[in-house]
């Protein structure tokens, strides 16, 4: 069977606000690529290709060419609506493709998708590789779809809601993302997450045992599963000798949970003399002195925690089982063991008051880390913040709108205006960065051109974001 799998057609444009686009970055996504190659070891012939690089028209006369039989997309929140229009001129074109969808927002909104689309015939829900299997098997083979868990399927007309599929339990098992079917020569990572390229993701683990108020809630999300040492650096190895690799970064929620498979993954790269330098995401909770230290050898230069206030209280509303004395200590450890950290803060969190986040500008500045980023709080469905959100009079249920990095606010608690937000973002940006200490120590410690790249588009887009007016919408 010929499936054919997808990113709809987007642009930076899209996703960021005009002064950040220069700065903003691609990867390819791995989560396709993992389903892709699963189907592959299936005897499925797949063909991918990203959105980012074709018109809607190219795309549709693309599928009209490869005539797939089974066609799956990879669509979040904000990019629904074109996915719809895509589906309905693909249907034109070929009456009999089964079209699918994955990804975080139909996973949150399956029903309301297939009402929306009717030539939408399933939503494949959280992890989507045994599902997207066993659903092209079953295709192949003439089988019944209607029982089929981890969608919800189109039956006769009706909307059926299908099981979850079970998690997947041994991520061992999995083959590699099929980074062949990519465009890798077009994407160019994020300024910040990578020290030189060429630059590869690795998923090293997944799920989360945390259940913070901005995060999805996913069948299986707070199981911990994690790839043994070996296979996960086989994979790195993999990467660095087909594609010449230099730089790792690890997707994981937090790559350090399994202090003594994080010590063996040192180990291994050690074992094997591969020089690759990577960047993780850890909780604050996660990281001890000794862990740092073999992190440190193996090649890790930096680590991203998640901050997200300076303030007690926010910290308790976002549930993340952390304080500000652990989120120091761990900053100031990982420094100490001559690793970079990367920390992100959020405004406009439930309860938040300007003056509280002003002192979370004042925290961040204390911190001191290599890059920090300042983001709205954004609800996504199927989140407990979305309908915490959702309960507000001026909140716009509108998911187009929804994203990190747009230029709108799309959501202020009651204790604050859009346009607070949206000037604390502002003054973060501007007190942070324009420091002549900071400048001094970013100056100092880069290691690559494109690092320093980086850095004059990085000022480019500071002095533009902190000279805009406040165009917020309430």
């Amino acid at each position: 069977m010929k499936v054919m799998l997808i990113v709809p057609p987007w642009t930076i444009r899209d996703i960021r606000a005009h002064d950040t686009q220069g700065i903003a970055g691609m990867w390819p996504p791995i989560g396709t690529l993992y389903i892709a190659s699963v189907l592959r070891e299936n005897g499925h012939q797949v063909v991918f290709k990203d959105g980012a690089f074709t018109t809607p028209a190219e795309m549709v006369e693309l599928v009209r060419r490869e005539r797939p039989d089974l066609l799956g997309a990879f669509v979040i929140a904000m990019f629904w609506e074109r996915t719809k229009s895509l589906y309905r001129e693909i249907k034109k074109q070929l009456p009999g493709i089964f079209l699918v969808a994955g990804g975080h927002g139909p996973s949150a909104l399956a029903e309301q998708c297939l009402r929306e689309s009717p030539e939408l015939d399933a939503v494949v829900h959280s992890e989507a590789e045994y599902t997207m299997r066993d659903l092209a098997n079953r295709l192949r083979q003439g089988e019944s779809l209607d029982d089929l868990p981890g969608t919800t399927i189109r039956v006769n007309g009706e909307i059926t809601c299908n099981p979850p599929h079970p998690f997947i339990e041994n991520l061992d098992d999995l083959p590699f993302p099929a980074m062949d079917l990519a465009e890798l020569d077009r994407y160019c990572p994020s300024y910040g997450q990578i020290r030189r390229r060429p630059s590869f993701q690795v998923i090293s683990s997944r799920g989360c045992k945390n259940n913070c108020l901005y995060c999805y809630r996913l069948m299986g999300r707070h199981v911990l599963r994690f790839r043994s040492p070996g296979n996960v650096v086989d994979e790195i190895q993999h990467y660095v000798n087909r594609y010449g690799a230099r730089d790792i970064k690890f997707w994981d929620e937090s790559f350090t949970y399994d202090r003594d498979r994080v010590i063996g993954i040192c180990e291994e790269l050690m074992r094997r003399n591969i020089r690759v330098t990577w960047w993780i995401s850890a909780r604050a909770d996660a990281v001890d002195r000794e862990m740092l230290r073999w992190m440190k050898r193996a090649g890790c230069w930096c680590i991203n925690f998640g901050v997200e206030s300076g303030v007690q209280k926010n910290l308790d509303t976002l549930r993340k089982n952390l304080t500000l004395e652990q989120i120091e200590s761990a900053v100031r450890m990982t420094h100490e063991s001559g690793i970079k950290t990367f920390t992100t803060y959020i405004f406009g969190i439930p309860g938040e008051t300007f003056e509280e986040g002003l002192e979370t500008i004042r925290f961040a500045k204390r911190l001191n880390s290599y890059i920090t980023e300042f983001f709205p709080i954004s609800p996504f469905p199927g989140t407990d913040l979305w309908d915490m959100a959702c309960r507000q009079k001026n909140f716009s249920k509108d998911i187009n709108n929804i994203g990190l990095l747009k230029e709108e606010i799309v959501y202020a608690p009651e204790t604050m205006t859009h346009e607070q937000v949206s000037e604390l973002r502002r003054r973060a940006f501007r007190e942070y960065y324009i420091r002549p200490g900071y400048i001094w120590n970013y100056l100092t410690g880069m290691r690559s051109w494109f690092e320093l790249k980086g850095l004059f588009l990085g000022a480019s887009a500071l002095l533009k974001f902190t000279r805009r007016k406040n165009s917020a919408a309430c």
